[in-house]
């Protein structure tokens, strides 16, 4: 018997192994065969094969977070079933731009939803496009519009020292900051919080607009979208309030890759998340995020916002740092948290 084992088994063809070695592995085999999931070893994972998707926690300035998971995790699933794409590694959620670096450096995502600001202050580490953007009414990018009522004493950008703003600071509003400081400094007004007497912000645009309709508030600035949308809804706000400066058009976040992703699974991944609009998850996720569809774009769709951060980089290095709280570039505390 014990010379015949090894021959049946057909594990050590021309080996002597011990009568007791033996019965524990044909044990083994027999648990394999007759416990579903059960194995020896772990197989090996396809890497090629398994997505890891990652998040700032910058996206969820003006959503529920708990809800957007809920609906990151269904649609994840949802393309991972249809295009048999591994999703098991869960979705990874970082908050603040270190965060972020320590996850580039230990290779944890594929492709991250992030902030424009935090792409740029991160791409250098490893992060490149193709980028996935929102698109809103057919566009991927933002213009900010700074309004004030028709009959108001502010004409032009030097009238505006001593006066209120509001702005809009929802997640396509997240560059108007940045904007608002470069337009002062270059317009020769100083530093944003020495040319008004008072900022404050709202999620929402019709608390922005309103207030300066009604004369409570000075002025205000909201994107090219909300003001139109506003104006078609309410003609007599279109008529009172009329715009004193407009930004260049900006890209206010995206998705993008880790560099050293195989350029095969990028591709994959591209066709995957444009060929995914249909779904009901994909439209539940979308709805949340006020978007209307996601568009690949080249890296040069950042040229514009580039040139807005480096005109914010110089002009702050000449007189100084915006005040703590005026600025949307403060990073929040580095922490990481894994989902799945």
């Amino acid at each position: 018997m014990r010379n015949d084992l090894p021959r049946l088994v057909g594990l050590w063809p021309g080996q002597r192994i011990s009568l007791r070695r033996q019965v524990t592995c044909l044990f083994l085999l027999l648990v394999a065969a007759l416990i579903p999931g059960f194995t020896l070893l772990a197989a090996p994972t396809n890497e090629l094969n398994r997505f890891h998707f990652a998040f700032s926690k910058s996206i969820f300035k003006d959503v529920n977070e708990y809800d957007a998971r809920a609906a990151m995790t269904v649609y994840a699933k949802t393309i991972g079933d249809e295009y048999g794409i591994d999703t098991s590694a869960g979705l990874l959620y970082l908050d603040g731009t270190n965060a972020i670096a320590q996850a580039i450096r230990l290779k944890q995502f594929d492709l991250i939803s992030l902030s424009a600001e935090e792409f740029l202050g991160l791409e250098d580490l490893g992060l490149e496009g193709p980028f996935l953007l929102a698109k809103f009414n057919q566009s991927v990018t933002e213009e900010y519009v700074l309004l004030v009522r028709g009959d108001s004493s502010i004409r032009k950008l030097e009238d505006l020292p001593g006066h209120t703003l509001v702005y809009t600071s929802d997640l396509r509003a997240s560059l108007v900051p940045v904007w608002l400081e470069v337009l002062c400094r270059e317009n020769g007004l100083g530093p944003l919080h020495k040319v008004f007497s008072r900022v404050t912000k709202s999620s929402k645009p019709t608390m922005v607009m309103l207030p300066v309709f009604f004369g409570k508030i000075d002025a205000c600035v909201v994107t090219r979208n909300s003001w139109d949308v506003m104006g078609e809804l309410n003609p007599q706000l279109e008529k009172q309030l009329h715009a004193i400066a407009v930004s260049p058009p900006v890209v206010p976040g995206m998705a993008c890759f880790r560099r050293d992703v195989a350029p095969a699974f990028k591709a994959r991944l591209l066709d995957t998340a444009e060929g995914s609009h249909i779904k009901l998850s994909f439209k539940q996720l979308m709805a949340l995020f006020k978007t209307e569809d996601l568009a690949q774009e080249p890296v040069s769709v950042m040229d514009s916002t580039r040139d807005l951060m480096a005109s914010y980089r110089r002009l702050c290095s000449k007189t100084g740092p915006p005040k703590a709280g005026t600025s949307s570039i403060d990073s929040p505390k580095p922490t990481a948290t894994a989902e799945k």
